[in-house]
């Protein structure tokens, strides 16, 4: 298998999933999404010759001195598959190390937008069906029939306070109440060192199973020390232009 550390982003973008025989290190899935320009983080050091740029604003409103777009990295394909793969080899190796017997799902589920692909291929790549989540009016909705005492899991890009999760499985319980969850959420990276998320009406919380633990600071937007520094808050994803806003911020 090749090295990771190292590549360039073409050589990555050219990776071939089936050479990735073992779980990548958690610097080296957080290498690949830095060096696919998918992750943005806070110059402290340009902020401290009086660069103080832009930070960005989470779905949660705190505010953040890093950032990750998965758009970006997982719209390449083999990347994409890639990632799957790791997240099913998490899957695995939680039944193999706590010896939980987890049973396959019936339904996989990608949280939209940026995990409704990688879910495809996370349920392709365990020979389930992909149960199909879409934003309708800013809110994240089932889409898909789950029939009474179906299996589902739910698989998301990043995670930081759990805002879209719980979102996600409210509309699923409201649609389907008597959906057997399994009690996990598989994610890419951790990005806001919590460890379970407890939602209302589940009485089991979501243990996070992450590919990588990254951890970002954030901050109550009136608590914010970025904010205090004169840096202006952004929504990253909200446009284009923003994105490129926030990474050239501080040049």
């Amino acid at each position: 298998m090749p090295e990771i550390i190292g590549m360039t982003k073409e050589e990555l973008i050219n990776l071939d999933p089936l050479g990735i025989d073992r779980g990548l290190s958690e610097e080296e899935i957080v290498y690949i999404a830095k060096t696919l320009d998918s992750y943005w983080e806070y110059d402290y050091q340009a902020a401290d010759e009086g660069k103080v740029g832009m930070h960005a604003i989470l779905k949660s409103e705190r505010h953040s001195d890093g950032f990750f777009v998965s758009r970006i990295m997982l719209q390449y394909p083999d990347i994409r598959a890639i990632m799957a793969d790791q997240l099913v080899l998490r899957f695995q190796a939680e039944n193999t190390l706590n010896q939980l017997m987890l049973p396959r799902p019936d339904w996989v589920a990608g949280i939209p937008d940026g995990a409704t692909e990688l879910g495809q291929d996370v349920a392709k790549a365990l020979g389930v069906r992909t149960a199909e989540m879409k934003k309708e009016d800013g809110r994240i909705v089932l889409v898909s029939s789950i029939g009474p005492g179906e299996i589902l899991l739910l698989i998301e890009d990043f995670c930081t306070r759990g805002t879209g999760f719980k979102e996600a499985v409210s509309d699923i319980l409201f649609k389907q109440p008597k959906v057997k969850f399994l009690p996990y959420e598989f994610v890419i990276i951790n990005r806001g060192g919590l460890r379970e998320i407890k939602v209302e009406g589940f009485d089991l919380p979501f243990r996070i199973v992450a590919a990588a633990e990254h951890r970002v600071n954030d901050w109550e937007p009136a608590e914010c020390p970025l904010c205090q520094m004169g840096s202006k808050p952004i929504k990253p994803k909200a446009t284009e232009e923003n994105w490129r806003l926030i990474t050239t911020s501080q040049q």
